[in-house]
């Protein structure tokens, strides 16, 4: 059966008109993203051509680009490149070097913007699943951008492809955040639907088993449904066995010169040309236009004629005949096109670059593999970058004069792949290559050598071998000679610095970065007076010259962007958030984190500690919403570097929300990867925090003194208290369980651990409590512990820890210190009513952070002692009925409003939820839009007509 070209739009209406208002909106002056996601053929592009259709009739520039298979993912920014094209100004993402990749991003947005000041702007971006990293951090950064302008971004992708669900996943996320963002999911069509599909398609109604039988095979895939309809057969009903067979069962009608020439279309791997066609085909120019017809007209491929270029009607269909063209073939179609595309400039390195390597033309392949790569490197694409490397790689021994060809040695080559290998996440690999440049590169150049050990050195320290990674760090120091003074020594001794850091061994680590500091600034260095200000500032942060300390690694994050020095700016950024965190001021952390993670990313370098430390603050500032969604997506996304740190903040996570099991899951696969020395015994202190929750007391112990053993250094003072605080907690229930059992001995053995545990506590405070003001926190806690081991109860030593924690911003464990403070007035006999402040202000901050263990451990107390715990305030993102169904409202929007009502400004706003005002007021305008508010204080009387405010509630 012929199916007919059918022009009706079946199905998607709620879809249809969620995107609908988003061009109502664009009209209106508000820009909105909107992705749609599904799989291949569940009706992606017929969705976003029939908006792009009524885009057009409502008066939008409507442009289209889309990823190219096969070779897409290795293209920088090809689908916008296709889309911007017809602004009569070409896109050139390759032109923008040397610049920086944030250049690229405000230049598409500015031409955007420009295009939109005369009529709305639909931009639609199709199959981004194929696309490259650095058009999917573009996609983010515009979809940031668009909420004051008249555009309206499209995106579509399949979503259950392997190879790049976790990319995509990523590209959600990111969008997710801007606020104005729309996510559609397509899933199958409905009977009904797929009945109207298929008798459009068939130009007649169909017999009822033809469309039940079609119907069972193609489960709603409307591609699908029409591909069996087309090879069905009007004298048979049977159905093919597979999809492949069934594509090919199409191409097979076709004549031996049409699929010749549809195999070197599929080879092309894009949408091609017609005069590329022409020029590479065997054909003359009338039998080459009967073929596509012939092509066209069987529903294999289509024309576009706006770009005189025609595409396969389902990337599926461009799949299954590559899949049969024969070897032989296959290099010959391929060495034809590459030779056709070099001789007309119609392609790039990055395209032809994989055409040479099916062709088996290694020498032109290895050419454009390199060229594509410094190509992508120079606009920030290290991804697509780092796999052209690896090609060039594959084919280094099977070129001749490889060297000559490429301006590279192959010592120069492996490093480069290295560090791109490194930027992207892929460590081990980084060691790998590392390792083989320094074998290859000899000693001849003692400072070329020495480069080669820091940058192994980085590597080892990225899969946590960090003894390995500082004796690279030394031999690099050993190997560079001090006279003459050069920028390499410098760097070097930065880079040793810097490990001694790592190691804790500040006292070490600050005359080797003085030494570097002074020999870079000596020699206008600027790498390496980056890399020891760095680390100096650490240093002196940690050997009590705080505000210095923090003043020098600003500058060094202020130098590294003057410079664009990316490496050493994620760096700063790295140690700036950790040492904040460190210093009490994990707000400051977190905001820090999010701003410096948004930077490297438009860089294209990954950072698993940079995130770590992000989610570390978020922890400790009781954003454990935003702690849970960034930890989940940074473990979709984990990579071979620093793998431990986000499996064990995750597990950090998943122990105070009481996802137990995941925790325990979580910290035995961080085991495998962990640092030599446990992180200072801080891996083992979550060990026995979840030992804790899970009442192993004695096990809580053993991990305490396994992370004892492993903070013994001075410089580990501040692990050392957070540890025997710990500690004291377990032996604060052991012991009542001794005593519980009236068992003296074991009463006596636990007090005296408990002893041991609170004087390591107090010595290693006084080392450190005056530089790090969480340790006065840790100390407070330990001794109200200690306390609790005696059987003593001190209400006061639990409210002075809290109140400690309350200074130092960490509202989890101020509502740990009131859960004890409320027990210990129980157990002195306090009134109810006395003993209920503590436990009630504990409770609702345990139930707004959503710490499940600690909410049980509460309402135990209460049944305990009789009190009453009136339970908090309902927030709305949990009531049944709250302004998300009452007033159509997103928990975020009704986060917000909450705040509103409380009189905060934008600015505090963001400073509460650590977002930014920007995207705080894009919110606003959204809920006053909604509720038909002409104003905050409208609003705010909606919200407290719902709800009034608890009494004491204020202004911030």
């Amino acid at each position: 059966m012929r199916a007919g070209t059918s022009g009706v739009f079946v199905g998607r209406a709620r879809e249809l008109g969620e995107l609908e208002h988003a061009l109502d909106a664009a009209r209106a002056g508000t820009g909105a993203t909107v992705l749609v996601a599904g799989q291949a053929g569940i009706g992606k592009t017929r969705l976003a051509a029939e908006l792009a259709g009524r885009a057009r009739r409502a008066g939008f520039g409507v442009l289209l680009g889309r990823s190219i298979d096969l070779v897409g993912t290795e293209l920088p920014y090809q689908p916008f490149a296709e889309a911007l094209r017809p602004l009569g100004q070409p896109w050139q993402a390759g032109r923008q070097a040397p610049g920086s990749q944030v250049r690229v991003f405000d230049n598409t947005l500015a031409l955007l913007s420009k295009c939109a000041a005369s009529a709305p702007v639909l931009l639609v971006l199709e199959d981004l699943h194929w696309a490259d990293a650095s058009t999917l951090d573009l996609v983010v950064f515009l979809a940031h951008n668009l909420d004051s302008r008249p555009i309206v971004l499209l995106v579509t992708y399949r979503a259950d492809e392997p190879w790049s669900a976790g990319r995509m996943r990523r590209l959600a996320d990111g969008v997710r955040r801007c606020g104005s963002a729309l996510v559609l999911q397509l899933g199958p069509l409905e009977r009904g639907e797929l009945t109207a599909l298929l008798a459009a398609h068939a130009g007649h109604s169909l017999p009822a088993a033809l469309t039940d039988a079609i119907a069972a095979r193609c489960e709603g895939n409307p591609f699908f449904a029409e591909e069996l309809l087309a090879a069905s057969g009007e004298r048979s009903a049977e159905l093919p066995q597979g999809l492949r067979d069934l594509l090919l069962q199409r191409v097979a009608r076709l004549d031996q010169q049409a699929q010749g020439v549809l195999r070197l279309a599929a080879a092309a791997g894009r949408e091609v040309g017609y005069p590329l066609l022409h020029a590479a085909a065997d054909l003359a120019g009338a039998a080459l236009r009967d073929s596509l017809r012939a092509a066209t007209e069987g529903g294999v491929l289509v024309a576009v004629p706006e770009t005189g270029s025609f595409r396969f009607r389902h990337a599926l269909l461009a799949e299954a005949i590559y899949a049969t063209i024969l070897p032989g073939e296959r290099e010959e179609l391929h060495a034809r096109l590459a030779g056709e595309l070099a001789r007309i400039g119609a392609a790039g390195a990055a395209e032809l670059a994989p055409h040479w390597a099916a062709a088996g033309r290694p020498a032109q392949a290895l050419a454009a593999s390199v060229e594509a790569a410094r190509q992508a490197e120079a606009v920030f694409g290290l991804a697509e970058a780092h796999a052209h490397l690896e090609r060039a790689l594959a084919l280094w021994h099977r070129v001749p004069d490889a060297a000559g060809l490429t301006g590279l040695d192959l010592p120069g080559l492996c490093a480069w792949t290295a560090e791109l290998a490194s930027h992207v996440g892929a460590a081990p690999r980084a060691v790998e290559l590392g390792q083989r440049a320094i074998e290859l590169a000899g000693a001849d150049d003692p400072q070329r050598a020495a480069l080669l050990q820091v940058s192994l050195g980085e590597y080892l320290y990225e899969i946590g071998s960090n003894d390995a990674a500082l004796a690279a760090l030394e031999r690099a120091v050993e190997i560079v000679p001090a006279e003459p003074a050069s920028p390499e020594r410098a760097y070097a001794l930065g880079s040793l610095a810097g490990g001694l850091m790592v190691a804790w061994r500040h006292a070490e680590s600050l005359p080797v970065a003085e030494q570097a500091l002074a020999l870079a600034r000596k020699l206008g260095a600027a790498e390496a007076e980056i890399r020891a200000l760095t680390v100096l500032g650490m240093d002196l942060a940690c050997l009590s010259h705080v505000d210095e300390g923090v003043a020098r690694v600003r500058r060094a994050v202020r130098l590294a962007e003057e410079t664009g020095d990316h490496l050493g700016l994620e760096r700063a950024y790295v140690n700036l958030t950790d040492l904040l965190t460190r210093l009490g001021r994990p707000r400051e952390s977190a905001r820090l984190g999010q701003a410096g993670l948004e930077v490297v990313r438009r860089y294209g370098i990954y950072s698993a500690l940079l995130a770590a430390n992000q989610i570390e603050a978020l922890l400790a500032i009781g954003d454990w919403d935003e702690a849970d969604r960034l930890s989940a997506a940074a473990l979709r996304g984990i990579t071979s570097s620093f793998p431990y740190w986000l499996l064990t903040i995750r597990a950090a996570v998943e122990i105070g929300r009481g996802e137990l099991d995941a925790a325990r899951a979580h910290l035995e696969a961080a085991r495998a990867t962990r640092r030599e020395d446990h992180a200072f015994g801080l891996y083992d202190g979550y060990l026995a925090e979840l030992a804790l929750w899970e009442r192993r007391w004695t096990d809580a112990d053993a991990a305490v003194q396994d992370g004892l053993a492993q903070a013994g250094r001075r410089e580990a003072a501040p692990a050392r208290v957070q540890m025997c605080a710990t500690g004291l907690r377990a032996q604060a229930e052991l012991a009542a369980l001794a005593r519980a059992r009236r068992d003296t001995d074991a009463v006596r053995n636990w007090l005296t651990r408990a002893h041991k545990l609170i004087t390591v506590a107090r010595g290693a405070a006084a080392e450190t409590a005056a530089v790090m003001p969480n340790v006065g926190g840790w100390l407070a806690l330990a001794e109200a512990e200690y306390a609790r081991a005696r059987g003593v109860a001190l209400p006061e030593s639990w409210s002075e820890a809290a109140d400690s924690w309350q200074r130092l911003e960490r509202p989890p464990l101020v509502a740990y210190c009131r859960w004890r403070q409320a027990e210990a007035l129980v157990a002195a006999g306090a009134s109810r009513a006395e003993a209920a402040v503590p436990l009630r202000e504990a409770h609702a901050a345990a139930a707004r952070i959503g710490a499940k263990p600690l909410l049980r451990e509460l309402e135990l107390l209460a049944q305990r002692a009789r009190l009453e715990l009136t339970p908090p305030q309902a927030t709305f993102s949990t009531a049944n009925q709250g302004p998300e169904e009452i007033l159509g409202l997103t928990p975020r929007e009704t986060e917000i409003l909450n705040l509103v009502a409380r009189g905060y400004t934008n600015r505090e706003i963001a400073a509460t939820l650590v977002i930014s005002a920007k995207t705080v007021s894009v919110h606003v305008s959204h809920i006053l839009r909604k509720l038909g508010a002409p104003n905050r204080l409208e609003a705010a009387a909606t919200i407290h007509r719902l709800a009034p405010p608890p009494l004491g509630q204020s202004e911030p």
